[in-house]
C-alpha cells in the first residue's frame, strides 16, 4: 500500500477519532448541565411552595385558636397548596402537609382559647403543628440536593 493513502486515511481517521471524542465530551456536559439546572429550578420551586403552604396554614391556626370556622371557603388557599403539594412531592411531605390540615380543622372546631393558653401548653410540651412537615420537607430537600 501506497504511503501516502496509509498516512491520508490515518489523518482522516484522527480527525474521525478527534471530532466524536469532541462531540461525545459536549454531549455528556451538556446533559449534566441541563439535570442539574432541572433539579436546582425543581428545588428552589418546591422551597417556594412549601413556604407558601407554611405561610398560609399559619396564618389559618393562629385564626382557629381565638374562633370558630364561619366561612369555609377561608380554607381554600391552604388546601390548594395542598394539591400543589401532591403533585410533586414525596408521600412523606404529602401526608406532612395533610396532618396540618386536618389539625387546622380540628383546631377550629375547638372552643376559642387565649393567647396565654396557647403560649403555656408551647412552652410546657413543646407543640408544634408544622414540625413533621418541616422535617420532611428538610429530608426531601436534602435527598434532593444530593443527587446534583
Amino acid at each position: 500500500m501506497d504511503p501516502a493513502v496509509i498516512t491520508a486515511l490515518a489523518a482522516v481517521m484522527g480527525s474521525i477519532v478527534g471530532g466524536l471524542t469532541s462531540f461525545a465530551t459536549t454531549y455528556f456536559t451538556q446533559r449534566n448541565q441541563a439535570h442539574c439546572d432541572f433539579l436546582s429550578r425543581d428545588v428552589a420551586n418546591r422551597e417556594e411552595l412549601y413556604s407558601q403552604f407554611i405561610k398560609e396554614a399559619t396564618n389559618l391556626y393562629a385564626d382557629s385558636l381565638d374562633k370558630p370556622l364561619t366561612n369555609p371557603t377561608t380554607l381554600i388557599g391552604m388546601y390548594s397548596l395542598v394539591g400543589r403539594i401532591r403533585l410533586v412531592s414525596s408521600d412523606k411531605v404529602l401526608a406532612a402537609a395533610e396532618k396540618v390540615a386536618d389539625s387546622i380543622i380540628v383546631s377550629y372546631s375547638r372552643p376559642p382559647i387565649k393567647f396565654e393558653d396557647v403560649y403555656k401548653v408551647w412552652r410546657e410540651e413543646h407543640v408544634d403543628p408544622f414540625k413533621e412537615f418541616t422535617e420532611a420537607c428538610r429530608e426531601e430537600r436534602k435527598a434532593t440536593l444530593m443527587h446534583l
